[in-house]
């Protein structure tokens, strides 16, 4: 779909690799140039408040404030063009003539801090954040613990008793109070009948060797978070850039890397039978044999030719997951849902003759 684009608008504050194929990037202010709420969900029983630290730099704005400009910009348009009317995804007619009053709720909201407290208000109304709390005792504590689970799925699954001076245990509504688990059964469960299930041989938890995902090949591609950062929000940050080889690395074992003649720091291409790509080999005894490790979030544009760990991930995906509508089985967001497999994804390694590179 992307070569059939007309234009490609990004908005971010930094040169990621969808910016540096984008036509036009709005810069975005980093999160210490803004207030923010982090994480705002209740299962992690904490939410925490960033204030803006610096100005944002340049003519970087909060995307609140992006979105508020284009609303103005586009309404405008919209009236001299006399366009002010479209249907929507699901073909309801929409109008723009009204749109910025609509994103701003007829001028409630002037700026990304009135936003900031009516979340903060609202929470309190809906029981997840104790009484008294605000944007200004945010700002005076730092933190504050939430006072209730919400409707959030994977907060309410949690299930338990919230206390203001108790740890949260999961399950003690099932376990103590003899809450029915939202289950087929209405029991904790582990036996699913569903015919797919038995067809796979699944109606039990058990360990099934992985699909050849990407071919017959004698390695197994995992990977994992590495200790500079979290997916690619800073893996091009110089600093942390230092902290490390500079580069992506591939991770394999000492003796296996020694048997196929790679060295410690030399170029290595990973490939199967769904693609290829080019990485620094980095050798330790930790990793198991057979195994290579990638870690997440190097960014494309960091490889050879753009091409990165994706590109020998077929995106299997198990059908098992296409189940719906079976007592817990259903689709929610972040939760139960059809996914591509990213582990266990078979791959040779080769050393890169110096013609190669």
């Amino acid at each position: 779909m992307w070569p059939k684009l007309e234009k490609v608008v990004a908005v971010d504050f930094r040169m990621s690799t969808t910016a540096l194929h984008a036509d036009i990037v709005l810069p975005a202010a980093m999160q210490y140039e803004r207030p923010n709420l982090q994480y705002a969900v209740t299962f992690t029983f904490h939410l925490g408040f960033s204030e803006a630290a610096v100005e944002p730099r340049g003519e970087a704005k909060t995307e609140w404030e992006i979105f508020r400009l284009l609303a103005e910009k586009v309404q405008e348009k919209a009236a001299e063009e006399d366009v002010v009317e479209y249907l929507d995804g699901r073909r309801q007619p929409r109008r723009l003539d009204g749109l910025v009053d609509a994103f701003t709720s007829s001028g409630s909201f002037e700026a990304e801090e009135d936003v900031i407290d009516e979340w903060v208000r609202d929470s309190v109304e809906c029981g997840t954040l104790p009484v008294g709390t605000s944007l200004e005792s945010l700002r005076r504590d730092g933190s504050v613990r939430f006072s209730g689970l919400g409707i959030f799925a994977p907060g309410l699954s949690v299930a338990g008793e919230v206390s203001p001076d108790k740890v949260l245990t999961a399950y003690t509504w099932h376990v103590e109070q003899g809450v029915p688990f939202p289950t087929l059964t209405r029991r904790a469960q582990f036996y699913i009948d569903h015919p797919w299930f038995m067809e796979a041989d699944e109606a039990l938890p058990r360990h099934k060797e992985p699909p050849k995902a990407g071919g017959d090949h004698p390695f197994v591609l995992t990977s994992g978070h590495s200790r500079w950062t979290v997916h690619s929000i800073a893996m091009g940050n110089k600093v942390l850039l230092e902290t490390h080889r500079g580069q992506p690395l591939v991770i394999l074992n000492e003796t296996e890397a020694t048997g196929r003649n790679i060295a410690d720091g030399e170029q290595v291409r990973v490939w199967n039978d769904h693609g290829s790509f080019q990485a620094m080999a980095r050798l330790t005894r930790r990793v198991r044999p057979g195994q290579l490790i990638v870690y997440n979030g190097f960014e494309p544009h960091q490889f050879p030719d753009w091409e990165g760990g994706n590109e020998v991930e077929p995106g299997m995906v198990k059908w098992l997951h296409l189940v719906s509508r079976y007592g817990h089985l259903r689709y929610l967001p972040f939760g139960w849902q059809p996914v591509p497999a990213d582990r266990a994804v078979f791959v040779d390694v080769s050393k890169v003759s110096k013609m190669e590179s």
